[in-house]
């Protein structure tokens, strides 16, 4: 059973961190401007609940066995998340990427680490699911408190239904050059809605 003392040092973490929430947030100004659009928002909301999914997938999974193997993996998923090419699982899914505005290129496990950071604090993590949506919403450029901490910006980028169709360009090249009829490669271009 969860004592009153860890509910009550959850409780002050998540009301600390919401009331230095804005002023830090106003204060960190954006360092770069970016030539970057805003990601949809439906799609961002999609991929962090594809995200929420599976740490809670990872909890239920290793819940049997004890905290000290459940919550690490799921401490490491949540800080690591968007350090392969910039993507999770459910930035994968919806077609984001996280850019690293210093450099242009996909984030990678620093930025990540600092983008996340917030979601791993107990309590505070609470308080920043509803503080970081709602400045993802506001902000001309979606960012978050966490994204201008490690300059970072979610934008629109290749996701699963590009690679599966690149996968099966490249699949009908391949058994085109076995029976020794080379196929051209036709690519579909991926029609963008209008902003």
């Amino acid at each position: 059973m969860i004592s009153d003392p860890i509910i009550g040092t959850l409780g002050l973490t998540a009301i600390v961190f919401a009331a230095i929430y804005y002023p830090s947030f106003n204060r960190l100004a954006r360092g770069l401007a970016s030539p970057y659009v805003k990601a949809d928002l439906g799609r961002r909301l999609s991929a962090a609940m594809v995200d929420g999914l599976v740490c809670i997938s990872m909890w239920l999974s290793f819940r049997r066995y004890g905290p000290v193997l459940y919550l690490p993996l799921v401490a490491l998923y949540v800080l690591l998340r968007d350090s392969i090419s910039g993507r999770s699982l459910g930035k994968l899914c919806f077609g984001l990427v996280v850019i690293d505005l210093h450099t242009g290129h996909p984030c990678g496990r620093f930025g990540s680490i600092m983008r996340n950071a917030v979601f791993a604090l107990p309590g505070a993590n609470l308080a920043a699911l509803f503080l970081e949506s709602a400045s993802v919403a506001r902000d001309p450029q979606g960012q978050r408190l966490g994204d201008r901490l490690a300059q970072t910006q979610v934008v629109e980028g290749l996701g699963a239904r590009d690679l599966a169709s690149d996968f099966v360009g490249w699949w009908r090249d391949f058994i085109g050059n076995l029976d020794g009829t080379p196929r051209k490669r036709r690519r579909v271009p991926v029609r963008r809605e209008a902003a």
